[in-house]
């Protein structure tokens, strides 16, 4: 086995790790990939990859936002944490990991931040209105200005380049009101993520605007998003357009612990 940085054209390597896990994030993955490919590593056995992991780096943290290895070769993981951390360096790291693999970070001493849930939208039809007039509220006609404003007030960190284009895809769809955005893009033919969507204090409404929406111009798909567990307001507001818990997972971080703003985080 060779674990080392991640070759390009690896999309047919990868093949045994997308049939394992029908949502890996491959765009995301191939995007990093291009921007910070030093923080891109693998896990190659009989020319497959069995294993991967890629961080995207900001101003004060370094987000690890693709880890995952074939449930054959889970051990696997401490290599790729290991081979990551020392390249990272002195900069400070942060990961969502599911509950089950957690402990294959704090092995090198990552500590919990918070507690978040990933909900899952089946594609089934929810009644609501979405009319012109709503469509034009949340339409993303100032999706730079407030998504650099709003951002920087929860994450306390320049993402700027980030939110305008690194995380942007050519199926991506922008949605803002004047009080929050949300960014959604496709994952495959079956799924639809949103990432990122934060809001301000006390914008319930507008958060309800932009969540129909992505379901308005999304169609059936599914549609899932990572939340905190425990800010109610932005559970109940999954719950009530039939969202269902689908996995537990941790923000797990090394270093300096990141000072997010929890309640304004309604998709990590």
């Amino acid at each position: 086995m060779f674990v080392g940085y991640l070759r390009n054209d690896f999309e047919e390597e990868l093949s045994s790790i997308l049939e394992s896990d029908t949502l890996f994030d491959l765009e995301l993955l191939k995007q990093t990939y291009e921007i910070f490919p030093q923080y891109c590593f693998a896990a190659y056995e009989d020319g497959k990859i069995v294993g991967v992991v890629s961080a995207y780096a900001f101003s004060k943290h370094v987000f690890i936002n693709v880890i995952k290895a074939l449930d054959t070769h889970k051990d696997v993981l401490t290599r790729l944490i290991k081979l990551l951390v020392q390249n990272v360096s002195s900069m400070n790291i942060y990961v969502l990991i599911e509950d089950k693999l957690a402990s294959y970070f704090t092995a090198f001493n990552f500590q919990e931040h918070s507690k978040f849930l990933r909900y899952m939208h089946s594609g089934e039809a929810v009644a609501f209105n979405f009319s012109n007039s709503t469509a034009k509220q949340v339409s993303g006609e100032n999706y730079d200005d407030i998504s650099r404003k709003i951002d920087r007030e929860v994450f306390l960190d320049d993402r700027e380049e980030y939110i305008k284009k690194d995380c942007v895809f050519t199926n991506s769809l922008k949605l803002s009101t004047t009080s929050g955005f949300m960014h959604s893009y496709v994952v495959n033919k079956r799924y639809i993520k949103i990432s990122p969507w934060l809001m301000q204090n006390e914008s319930y409404l507008d958060a309800e605007k932009l969540l129909r929406g992505v379901l308005y111009y999304r169609g059936l798909k599914k549609i899932f998003a990572f939340i905190p567990k425990d800010i109610k307001e932005i559970s109940e507001l999954y719950e009530s357009y039939k969202f269902k818990k689908d996995g537990n997972f941790s923000l797990l971080y090394l270093g300096e612990k990141p000072e997010l703003k929890l309640e304004n985080l309604y998709a990590l």
